[in-house]
Formats: C-alpha cells, sequence, structure tokens
C-alpha cells in the first residue's frame, strides 16, 4: 500500500531532524539508463532552476548493471533501490521516497523532456492528477507504427469499457498531489499500475486534466516493457478496474 510505504519511509527518520520540504519530488524509474540519465538529469536540474523552486530528484534503480546509480549520484540524484518487482514496484519505492507536497513521474529515456515541467507546474492546483498526454489536441508522439496501434487501441479500449472521457491513459509522465498517493492501495506491479492509479483516483472524485505534450522518441538503449507480458498485465488489470468502476 502506498500510504504504508510512504509512511514506513518516515518512521525510519530521526524525529529530530527537520530537513526542509521541497517544492517538487522527481521520480524517474531507471535499469541501465547511464547514457541517457548523463543527458537527462542536469536538463531537469536547469528546467527547475528557470521555475525557481527547490527539487528532489529521486532515481529508483531497478538493478541495474551499468554505472546508472554513480552517474545519478554525480549529477545530484538520490538513488533509491527497487524493492518489488516491475514498473509499479519502482512507483512504489519513488513515492515512498518523496516528501514534496507534488510528486512528478517521468522516463529515464528523454521521451519526456523536462521542459514541460513548467506546463505541470503552472496548473498544479487544477488537478489532483496532471496527465502529460500524446493523445489530446496539440500533443503529438514519435513512435513506430506498430508501437502506436497498439498504444491506441490500448488507451481506446481502457477509455471505452471503463467509461473514462480521457485519451492517455497510458502516459507516465504526470504530476500528482501527494495526499492522493496516500490514498491508494496499489496492486499492479507493472506498466498496468498507471491505469490502476488513474482509475482508483478518478472513481473516488479525484479531478484528473491532460495536458497536451509530445513525446519523443528514446534517446538510447531498448525499451523494458515486454509485449505479451505487457498485454496480459493491462487485461488483468482492465478486469479487475472494471468491477472497480462500476462497483462504486
Amino acid at each position: 500500500m502506498i500510504s504504508k510505504a510512504i509512511g514506513d519511509s518516515r518512521n525510519t527518520k530521526d524525529a529530530s531532524r527537520k530537513p526542509s520540504i521541497p517544492d517538487v519530488s522527481i521520480v524517474i524509474p531507471a535499469l541501465n539508463e547511464q547514457e541517457n540519465l548523463e543527458l537527462l538529469l542536469p536538463l531537469i536540474h536547469q528546467a527547475i532552476d528557470h521555475l525557481q523552486l527547490s527539487s528532489e530528484v529521486i532515481v529508483v534503480d531497478g538493478g541495474s548493471r551499468d554505472d546508472s546509480k554513480a552517474v545519478a549520484e554525480r549529477l545530484g540524484a538520490r538513488v533509491v533501490i527497487q524493492q518489488e518487482r516491475g514498473y509499479g514496484g519502482a512507483l512504489l519505492a519513488g513515492f515512498a521516497a518523496a516528501s514534496a507536497p507534488y510528486v512528478i513521474t517521468m522516463d529515464a529515456d528523454l521521451s519526456h523532456p523536462p521542459e514541460f515541467l513548467k506546463d505541470f507546474w503552472q496548473l498544479r492546483g487544477q488537478a489532483d492528477l496532471l496527465i502529460a498526454s500524446r493523445y489530446v489536441p496539440g500533443g503529438q508522439a514519435d513512435m513506430g507504427a506498430g508501437r502506436r496501434v497498439l498504444s491506441h487501441i490500448l488507451n481506446r479500449t481502457y477509455a471505452l469499457v471503463l467509461g473514462l472521457k480521457l485519451r492517455d491513459i497510458s502516459s507516465g509522465f504526470r504530476m500528482y498531489d501527494r495526499n492522493v498517493l496516500l490514498t491508494l492501495d496499489l496492486k499492479a506491479r507493472d506498466f498496468d499500475a498507471l491505469e490502476e492509479i488513474l482509475v482508483k483516483i478518478y472513481v473516488d472524485g479525484g479531478r484528473v486534466r491532460e495536458v497536451p505534450f509530445h513525446y519523443q522518441a528514446r534517446n538510447a538503449g531498448e525499451t523494458h516493457a515486454k509485449l505479451i507480458k505487457f498485454g496480459w498485465a493491462f487485461t488483468k488489470t482492465l478486469a479487475r478496474m472494471f468491477r472497480l468502476r462500476y462497483s462504486r
């Protein structure tokens, strides 16, 4: 459970210490992303400095065999070692480590441009969950035809079956109100964790808003999403979310 994970993280700290709370926490799941982190982290710091914010950048390492951890620490990020499997496990670890009132999640592969952080920050009071959306008017996506078709099928199926007036349900580039994260009990551990989080916020009356952005192709390395495992996980999660959606 996200709230328990966050609570357990807080209990390990010395109660007498009162570190300043940053304006925003940026959570980046990473697995063998050394080359991309070398480029991404300075761009994030530049974007945050431009906004004149205080921040913490948390790189959640899922067992990298390259120098991802060393690169992240050298470039000013805090490295958290992932304990539970999958993308969902990485999110749980990042959420537990985050201390700011707003939590941004983004990929390590430079597909999510850091300059977009200003759009999130400007709209932070207008939703409990802001989604950087590839598929609303003004959004773009640089991806191969096959992946584009699968992405559209996934998003349209979830939206139709669950009655959601949203177009990019699977985007991992998001800003959360941390108070909302505290209420979630996350079951999914693969990329389908994104859909579970969104649906649970939605059915509990949370405000969800999509913001158009330009999704860019991965800079280096290989995607960690495996198609068959990916599809099976999403199918199971859709069935669970259907029951949740219509039991309320």
